[in-house]
């Protein structure tokens, strides 16, 4: 049984300690914004909260700056601040936590849920387990604007380790679904998404920025700027592995893995034909294998925004018995290095690409790959082996 719990009962949202003591109640459909911040507080260190079956709204009146000179302000309405706790939903089509109208604007930043210190630099969780509960934050009702860095359903901070994601929906989010950010104070490390999914998200449906030995499985996402957004820091030449993998993703939108020197993507079923400027799986910066997977885009959009690819800048990237589909499929340019074994590729514009308006040193080697289409368009300076 959780330390706390917040559940609905006779035209009521009540908080209430493991004991039966109420905390607090208000009445269903008003915000609980305050109601969750009392069950949390509650809840002692290392303990649990867990929330019953209903849509619980929320309005955003916590705010927090994440920049150490007191700027970058969000505003939440479930804030998991130096709280070390973990959070349990009913299921995922059960517990609803709802964004209230007109929270988020261009100039109000909003993480519906926000998980960190509070201090710049203090660290974060050790364990952090959060399942079975969807986060809506009602993107038709807030205003318009490109999201802010940050913003989204849940935004988490702080160096920390072992967080587990699970069972989680982001849905109609005005930025991302699940950032697991670094807000400048350190590394994820040991971060596990598991079966997760995002819907209409106007970021990411989920992004993982400067984590480390870290995982996300058995996730989907549609509808997204980014299906699945994989970040680093400029430092990735330098640092220590990242590790981080990513195993049975399906999405209708890009995805993008930037400076990130240690990643394997395996089981991805990316078909972004249909997304508006949207590059495939583009790949900045970084250095990894994609593995079995089946990258489609748009084979009648006649520049980059068809390409299954795009590779760049100094990545180093080895693609293993994948499909690619579009107007490109291997599209590599910058400084990048190719290696394509046993892959299947159909691209009218030309299935081994490197030209760009930028002068390219890029190179790709084929081993054993099988094409449709038109084979190759080199641009000088570049190179292509075949095997």
């Amino acid at each position: 049984m959780p330390d706390v719990y917040v559940a609905q009962l006779n035209g009521l949202v009540y908080a209430v300690r493991s004991n039966g003591r109420v905390i607090t109640k208000v009445k269903i459909g008003s915000d609980c914004a305050r109601l969750l911040k009392a069950a949390v507080d509650a809840v002692p260190r290392g303990g649990s909260l867990g929330i019953k079956r209903g849509t619980y709204v929320v309005t955003a009146p916590y705010a927090l700056p994440l920049d150490p000179d007191g700027s970058n302000m969000f505003f939440t309405g479930f804030p998991i601040v130096n709280k070390f706790i973990n959070v349990y939903g009913s299921t995922t089509g059960e517990t609803i936590i709802k964004l209230a109208p007109g929270q988020r604007s261009a100039s109000r930043h909003v993480a519906l849920m926000l998980v960190r210190s509070k201090g710049p630099f203090a660290p974060g969780y050790d364990n952090f387990t959060i399942s079975d509960i969807t986060f809506d934050c009602n993107r038709a009702a807030q205003g318009a604007g490109i999201p802010h860095d940050g913003e989204g359903a849940i935004l988490v901070g702080s160096s920390r380790t072992n967080g587990n994601y699970l069972r989680l929906k982001f849905i109609n989010s005005h930025g991302c679904g699940l950032y697991l950010g670094n807000n400048g104070s350190g590394v994820g490390v040991n971060e596990k998404v598991d079966s997760c999914y995002a819907r209409n998200c106007a970021g990411a449906g989920i992004m993982l920025d400067t984590c480390k030995d870290s995982s996300v499985t058995n996730c989907s996402a549609y509808n997204c700027r980014e299906g699945l957004y994989l970040w680093g820091n400029d430092d990735y030449k330098t640092r220590a592995r990242d590790n981080v993998s990513v195993d049975r993703f399906v999405t209708d939108s890009q995805v993008i893995v930037g400076q990130v020197n240690d990643f394997v993507l395996n089981n991805i079923d990316m078909n972004c034909s249909r997304a508006n400027n949207a590059y495939g799986l583009a790949i900045r910066d970084a250095t990894g294998r994609v593995v079995r997977s089946r990258l489609i885009n748009d084979k009648n959009k006649s520049n980059s925004l068809g390409g299954a690819t795009y590779i760049y800048e100094a990545s180093r990237v080895t693609f293993d018995d994948c499909e690619l589909e579009g107007y490109f499929g291997l599209h590599a340019i910058g400084r990048s290095h190719v290696i394509a074994e046993n892959c299947r590729l159909s691209a009218p514009g030309a299935c081994y690409c490197t030209t760009d308006p930028d002068p390219v040193s890029s190179k790709i080697v084929a081993k054993n790959c099988a094409w449709s289409g038109n084979k190759i368009a080199l641009q000088a300076g570049s190179s292509f082996e075949e095997s």
